[in-house]
Parts: structure tokens; C-alpha cells; sequence
């Protein structure tokens, strides 16, 4: 009778963590269309085919929504902007008062690379043209995307005040916009889906540069201090760039929750240390600019998950420089 008993316990705990290991996992982004929404896309399928963990991507409004859905453990994993991070991780900013404790950094996943695009045959040439156009803004569910903005106008010397400020509620409803004939402009992440889609409507796009200098970048990072000057070529995957353009820049970060596995993660991060093959030909964009030897580096107020601190010491990378 004991045996039976036994019996029956093993098997119910057997289906237990068959239930465990069935989990499956949740990758926070936004919507369709959005960089980080192709990037979770992409992310799901290499987990799901290289490590036979189950994923599947979740859109969420924007990151303003993804970071405390996985700080919640609402979602398991989420990419988010570095910026936006340190104002979860300190309560600071846009999460004035409302500490996500339980955020923890699994990697660096790429550069962001962000610009103003406007229509391929606009009288607007420069960022200073902007003056007096009409310009997308707030970008409710996307909050530090309207910092960004307002750091790339600063960039040329303008504020929101110099322009006719559209409200929208994220970066997609921007672009919409934009098809529609609603704004002269609109602001999206290079590699984006939805720029060669919007490109597709109005005849083609083209992004507007930066201004490199000194004088100029001080002006960006007093409203965006994370973000950097980086030129980019005009390659295929790299719509919308017609000539070598400096664009604003700033890392990507890989997100997920204290209470996740440590094995899980662990797993996780040692699929996308050798994932940059399968990563290239899912999604150009992130393939070519995720680098295995750049998945660590500090974070003001940041913590590595123990999955991700195990993986990175038996690479010899930890502690981050």
C-alpha cells in the first residue's frame, strides 16, 4: 500500500515538473512594427528552437508598460532602453516614487540606434527645418521616448515650443501620423519594420542626422545623458539612411524578474551568448549589431540575475568593467 502510495506521489510530482518545464515563457515588448517588438520576436524563436524553451512575445503599449509587467512578473522577460531602466530601478523620472525591486538585468542586447524621418523628397534637410512643423509628442505609453525626442530637438537648438506638437500615445501611432499627412516627421528605431512599411505609403523616407559636435551633443545629453552620436551607413537592413548619418544612440537592455529560475535564466543567457548566427538571419538589425564579447556592463542601480551572474563567470566575464 505504501508503495502504491509512493508511486502515486512520484508521478503527481513528475507531472508537476513536467508542468514546470512546459512553462511557456513570456517576452514583453511593443507593439508590432516596434524594433524591440522584432527583437522579442526574434528572441522567442531562438529560445523556443535552440534550448526547447517554450516563448512567445506579448505586445505591450510601449516600454512605459513592459517594465513593470515584468518588474510584476507579469511577463518573464522584456527589452527596455538603459535610460528607462535607471529610472525603474531608482524610482526616479518617469517612475517617480514607484521602485521596481524586482528588475533584474540578464544582458546588454544592442545599441539602439533612434532618428527623425521625413518624407524622401521633403524640403526639410535638417533638424533645425523642424521649426515650426508639426511634430509628434508626448508619447503617453512611451514616456521616455518623449525625453528622447526633446533631446534630439535640443540637439539643433529647438524645444517643443518651436514646433506644432501632435500628441500621440506611442511610437507606431506616430508613424500613423505621419502616413496620414497629420505631422511632417516621425521618430522610430533604425531597423524598425515599420519604417520600410511607412516608407512604403509616402514614396520613401530618409532620416534627419545629428549634429555631432561638441556644442550640439551637450545640449542632447542635458535632456538624455545616456544618449551618443553614432554614424550609420546606408545598408539594406538600414532603411530610411541615404548617406552616412549620425544618429542618437543608447543600449538596449534585457530584462527579467527576481523570481524566475535561476536555471531558466541561465539557459537563457548562454542561448543568446551563441545565438548571433540564428539572431542575423531572423532579424538583421539586432544579428549584426548584438555582440556575444558586450552582454555585460555596469548599470547605475542595476543587478544581475544569478542565472545570468553563473553564465557570465564561467565565460570569465564578471565582474562588468
Amino acid at each position: 500500500m505504501h508503495i502504491i502510495k509512493g508511486a502515486a506521489v512520484a508521478a503527481i510530482v513528475g507531472l508537476a515538473s513536467g508542468a514546470v518545464a512546459a512553462k511557456t515563457l513570456g517576452i514583453g515588448t511593443s507593439n508590432p512594427g516596434s524594433i524591440t517588438h522584432s527583437i522579442g520576436s526574434t528572441i522567442a524563436k531562438i529560445l523556443t528552437e535552440k534550448a526547447g524553451l517554450q516563448s512567445r512575445v506579448q505586445p505591450h503599449g510601449g516600454n512605459s508598460a513592459t517594465v513593470p509587467a515584468v518588474n510584476a512578473g507579469e511577463v518573464d522577460f522584456g527589452p527596455a532602453n538603459i535610460f528607462e531602466v535607471q529610472f525603474a530601478l531608482s524610482g526616479t523620472g518617469i517612475y517617480k516614487g514607484q521602485v521596481m525591486k524586482d528588475l533584474r538585468i540578464v544582458s546588454i542586447l544592442m545599441p539602439l540606434r533612434t532618428a527623425f524621418f521625413v518624407k524622401k523628397d521633403s524640403p526639410i534637410k535638417s533638424l533645425k527645418d523642424l521649426k515650426g512643423r508639426n511634430v509628434p509628442g508626448v508619447f503617453t505609453s512611451q514616456k521616455v521616448v518623449g525625453i528622447i525626442t526633446r533631446g534630439i530637438l535640443a540637439n539643433a537648438g529647438l524645444t517643443y515650443k518651436d514646433v506644432n506638437m501632435v500628441p500621440v500615445n506611442n511610437v507606431v501611432r506616430g508613424a500613423d501620423d505621419f502616413v496620414r499627412g497629420k505631422t511632417d516627421m516621425f521618430f522610430f528605431a533604425v531597423g524598425s519594420g515599420k519604417i520600410l512599411q511607412t516608407s512604403a505609403k509616402v514614396g520613401g523616407v530618409r532620416a534627419l542626422g545629428l549634429d555631432p559636435s561638441p556644442e550640439a551633443m551637450a545640449r542632447l545629453n542635458k535632456v538624455f545623458p545616456v544618449g551618443y552620436a553614432l554614424q550609420i551607413k546606408p545598408v539594406k537592413q538600414n532603411h530610411g539612411i541615404v548617406e552616412p548619418t549620425f544618429v542618437n544612440a543608447f543600449d538596449l537592455v534585457f530584462l527579467t524578474n527576481s523570481k524566475l529560475p535561476e536555471e531558466t535564466v541561465y539557459k537563457v543567457v548562454k542561448t543568446l551568448h551563441g545565438g548571433k548566427k540564428a539572431m542575423f538571419a531572423s532579424f538583421k538589425p539586432l544579428g549584426a549589431l548584438f555582440s556575444p564579447k558586450r552582454m555585460v556592463k555596469k548599470v547605475p542601480g542595476g543587478e544581475y540575475h544569478p542565472g545570468a551572474v553563473r553564465f557570465y563567470k564561467e565565460q570569465g566575464m564578471w565582474p562588468p568593467k
